[in-house]
């Protein structure tokens, strides 16, 4: 597998798979995404990593800044995806390993994502890659009849800040 950023030629694909594998278990958003939305993100700042094997997108990280204001600089938040054949096989695992040495790299001191309580298998696999739970807004969503909390997770790559 190979982890590389996001190309143009990409761009169609990726939103076919946030389209696709961004369900209301996982994000609060209905996806509407297009190659020109893609673009847009990535225009603002969005960042893209992949995981290709045998030229198939099998996964995705997505970051920019957390905060837009000059004093949060050193902040980054994420989003990953992966499609349903590839869970479980480590994908995920490694686009968040390769996104930490990123930004180890860069300069960031912290690491930060939103999680549904709904979306269990994210809630296991950051906290078993040292990710801390730093809030949980109980009830902040009504889906499909269904209270579901929000989970604000941490890492730290200046341990000082801990």
């Amino acid at each position: 597998m190979q982890i590389r950023k996001i190309e143009p030629r990409d761009f169609a694909t990726v939103a076919m798979l946030e389209n696709a594998n961004w369900t209301l278990k996982a994000t609060p958003h209905l996806m509407n995404s297009s190659a020109q939305t893609i673009m847009e993100k990535i225009l603002k700042g969005t960042t893209y990593f992949l995981a290709i094997e045998q030229d198939e997108i099998l996964g995705f990280l997505d970051f920019g800044p957390r905060h837009h204001s000059e004093f949060g600089q050193h902040v980054v938040t994420f989003g990953i995806m992966t499609v349903e054949k590839a869970r479980k096989k480590g994908i995920a695992t490694a686009l968040i390993h390769h996104f930490i040495d990123f930004a180890r790299h860069e300069g960031y001191k912290k690491i930060t994502i939103q999680v549904m309580g709904s979306n269990q298998a994210g809630l296991q696999l950051y906290r078993k890659l040292g990710f801390v739970e730093e809030v949980c807004l109980r009830k902040e969503f009504y889906i499909n009849g269904e209270y579901i909390d929000d989970y604000s997770f941490a890492y730290y790559l200046d341990k000082n800040l801990v």
